[in-house]
């Protein structure tokens, strides 16, 4: 019986490909660690805000580096966006809702009234979080969009979110929902990390400690794998 050595080759470099192939898709753990959502109905004039608690767990033996900075299309989901995190919201048939877009527009008369008004309502928010004495902190670095996380270190985080209307603090952000009173609906989290242009968004001392310290960037959507039911007031 004559072996075919070339396809005996073929099949052996096949094997250690499988084999040696990278997986990242479960180094790095979402929860979404509130027991419930609260959002007002359609129907209704009241307002709303939660505090959303999550949690990052790295299961690997690399140092990530979580990067929202992107502009791929492939890695931006149309969903209730802030501060570089997707909440999405699905029905009780697993349908995913329809979400709609609002820009909060100031009327006040004096630019001044308005700043001093963001700020008011900034250190509200911040006060609602426990973060008290952290305004500088928080104001300055958005540690929700890019951070380190290293082995086996779990990064706890939150952040206020209103489902339905637009906040002070809201004039960037897409995508809100209407939801029915007497339906079902529950929500996931899911942040997005982008590897491929990292070099031209992120700022020298970063890059300098990504390179140094043998980080690697995550790349792709990170979603959490728990959901969340909520709450439709009247």
């Amino acid at each position: 019986m004559k072996i075919n050595l070339k396809i005996i080759g073929l099949y052996i470099l096949f094997f250690f490909t499988s084999c040696t192939k990278e997986s990242t898709s479960n180094d790095l753990e979402l929860s979404l660690l509130n027991e419930n959502i609260i959002c007002y109905s359609k129907d209704s004039d009241k307002d709303s805000i939660n505090i959303v608690k999550y949690s990052l767990k790295n299961n690997s033996d690399k140092i990530y580096f979580v990067n929202n900075l992107t502009e791929q299309e492939n890695l931006s989901k149309e969903a209730i966006y802030n501060n570089g995190l997707n909440l999405l919201v699905y029905d009780e048939r697993n349908i995913e809702v329809k979400y709609k877009n609002k820009r909060y527009r100031h009327q006040g008369s004096e630019i001044g009234d308005c700043v001093n008004f963001m700020i008011e309502n900034f250190h509200a928010n911040q006060a609602r979080l426990g973060n008290k004495n952290s305004s500088r902190y928080f104001g300055l670095y958005e540690r929700n969009n890019i951070f380190f996380i290293h082995p086996n270190e779990t990064i706890y985080f939150a952040y206020i979110l209103n489902l339905n209307k637009p906040t002070i603090t809201d004039e960037v952000r897409q995508g809100y929902v209407s939801l029915d009173l007497n339906k079902k609906y529950y929500c996931k989290l899911s942040i997005a990390s982008d590897s491929s242009n990292y070099k031209n968004v992120l700022p020298r001392d970063i890059l300098k400690t990504i390179e140094a310290n043998n980080v690697k960037v995550y790349n792709g959507i990170i979603e959490s794998k728990n959901i969340v039911p909520i709450k439709v007031l009247e």
